[in-house]
């Protein structure tokens, strides 16, 4: 009679500790764990049980983490194929989190791989097994989760008796024996945050001063021996300790103030008098996050030492000012910055007038189509259907709500830098691909595809010029960049424009009165009613260009009002035309 083949089947034992403690002993609890495994897995000898010789054992980690050595490595072996079965001493040795142990289960599953609690006397292969294994574990998620609650009770318990609950040291203070004692050198950095803060009312100025005098964050070591050095104090830090209340010996937790067992280091009038400084800035003095307006740039603009340009908006009376700002500005200071801010408005004319007007040039899009990537476009009729398309895009871009238009532009542009002299756009030859597909759904591009998005990088000088308080982008002769723009109707202008006619008109129907007695007539000011017939002096084109909103960006009614020249080609070289 044929005897019956018993198969082997190779054991894996998996022992854990959460603590440290009693490791060093000569006999610990993981050794514990391992004799009570291989005594289970020699009674299971004649089923084919077989002790592999590695050990995967952690000592001092918690079963609520998949973070442990001996875990990661008795994956890899898993999943190798070098282990059938995995033999714990009590199944939250493996895992005491259900999500975890869920993602064990399924690892079992595909490896076939059984899984055996020596204690609770069950395994995977039966169906009796994984139903007590699932009770089991159920029961352990729920003294998991009793557990966290106790802890944060205990928490919270001890907040409301003004006790320091760990985490980072804050600035002017060292923690001995769980709680906050003043450090003197500290304290005296805090202070003078605060009293210079109330005396300036500028965060940017005192980043800088701060800066200068080499003062920085909190330096500290952590309770691992972990060295975390100190950092530049920037205008996030600062707002961070003007509104901490344990600067005046109090604990705050979740949102209510309870009385600190530490000392404070400022009285409560000097906290209560910066807080009222930050809370009462003008709006103009605070970005402020635009949420409804839409930033076609946003994600893809940068400065030239490649820190993003993020999205803000200040608001004076009912008005709204869109911006882009240099995040090192912003996190540093804006003393480490050339570029600080730009107007979103301005910078995304700037991007869209050239995006036009590339477009719409037929001997640019031969240019594109001829490059390698795009592949042999030999039909001439498919080259002149595109050409003819994108000469279009110049009416499609007005119809497009604002979304669709940030959405194109993302299509087309991959980067945009931006610097003081200069803007680089790094566009996206297959992002032409997309725009054809989307303005000539009918007809079929495949050919034209490109096999790289190797970007077509265009250079548009800038110079950046301010007037009035407020900075534009010109060419470097003065001029405006941006001829797409839609009309910009100044009122004061065109009103003194048309005054300064009808001032004129007076003067000749009246030879024999002058300026100053006109002025006395109209209760107006002599040298206003001099300055607006002066604009009768503008060349007609100026004139026709102010009347219908299509004056230069940064053209204003004050340099209207100063003496300009009486040559008119002059007169438009002078005024940015």
């Amino acid at each position: 009679m044929r005897s019956h083949e018993v198969i082997k089947k190779r054991c894996a034992i998996y022992t854990r500790k959460s603590t440290e403690e009693g490791l060093d002993q000569d006999f610990n609890s993981l050794d514990a764990q391992r004799e009570a495994a291989e005594h289970h897995i020699r009674a299971q000898a004649h089923e084919g049980w077989v002790l592999i010789p590695q050990r995967y054992d952690d000592g001092g980690f918690s079963g609520g983490s998949m973070e442990r050595p001996a875990v990661r490595r008795l994956i890899h072996d898993i999943e190798n194929g070098l282990i059938d079965v995995v033999v714990v001493y009590k199944i939250d040795r493996l895992s005491r989190s259900m999500a975890d142990f869920m993602k064990f289960m399924e690892l079992f599953d595909k490896r076939k791989v059984s899984f055996v609690s020596v204690t609770q006397h069950f395994n995977t292969d039966t169906s009796m097994g994984r139903l007590t294994l699932n009770i089991l574990q159920s029961f352990a998620q729920f003294e998991r989760e009793m557990t966290a609650e106790r802890i944060r009770d205990k928490f919270a318990a001890s907040k409301r008796k003004g006790m320091w609950m760990g985490g980072v040291p804050p600035l002017g203070y060292n923690v001995h024996n769980r709680k906050l004692e003043i450090n003197p050198q500290e304290a005296e950095i805090v202070q003078y945050i605060f009293h210079r803060y109330i005396e300036m009312g500028s965060t940017t100025i005192l980043v800088k001063e701060l800066a200068e005098k080499g003062y920085t964050t909190k330096s500290w070591v952590s309770r691992s021996g972990k060295h975390h050095k100190g950092n530049p104090i920037n205008k996030s830090t600062i707002y961070k300790i003007l509104c901490s209340q344990i600067y005046i010996g109090k604990i705050l937790h979740k949102g209510t103030v309870y009385e600190g067992e530490h000392e404070g280091i400022i009285s409560k009038e000097t906290f209560d008098k910066a807080r009222a400084i930050s809370n009462n800035r003008k709006p103009n003095e605070s970005p402020l996050r635009c949420k409804a307006a839409h930033y076609i740039l946003r994600g893809i603009v940068f400065d030239e030492d490649g820190y993003a340009l993020t999205c803000a908006a200040v608001k004076k009376k009912t008005k709204r000012y869109r911006y882009y700002v240099s995040t090192q500005a912003v996190k540093k200071s804006y003393a480490d910055s050339d570029l600080r801010t730009v107007s979103a408005t301005l910078l995304e004319n700037v991007i869209v007038d050239q995006m036009r007007r590339l477009l719409s040039r037929p001997e640019w899009t031969k240019k594109v189509l001829a490059n390698p990537q795009w592949g042999d476009i030999s039909d001439p009729q498919m080259e002149q259907k595109i050409i003819r398309a994108l000469e279009n895009f110049e009416q499609l871009w007005d119809e497009l709500f604002p979304v669709e238009q940030e959405r194109l532009v993302k299509l087309l542009i991959q980067r945009v830098v931006v610097t003081t002299t200069k803007v680089s756009i790094e566009l996206r030859p297959v992002g032409m691909v997309g725009l054809l597909h989307e303005i000539m759904p009918d007809v079929k591009i495949e050919k034209s595809r490109p096999t790289k998005d190797s970007p077509i990088t265009i250079e548009i000088p800038i110079k950046l010029r301010k007037r009035s308080g407020r900075k534009y982008i010109t060419a470097p002769d003065g001029r405006d960049l941006s001829s797409y723009r839609k009309p910009k109707y100044q009122t004061n202008m065109m009103q003194a424009i048309v005054r300064g006619h009808q001032f004129s008109d007076m003067l000749d129907k009246e030879p024999d009165i002058t300026i100053k007695q006109l002025a006395k007539r109209e209760m107006l000011d002599q040298g206003y009613v001099a300055k607006t017939i002066r604009m009768t002096q503008l060349a007609p084109d100026i004139i026709e260009a102010i009347l219908n909103g299509r004056q230069p960006q940064a053209m204003t009614l004050a340099e209207l009002m100063r003496p300009f020249p009486n040559c008119w080609n002059t007169q438009r070289m002078h005024f940015g035309f």
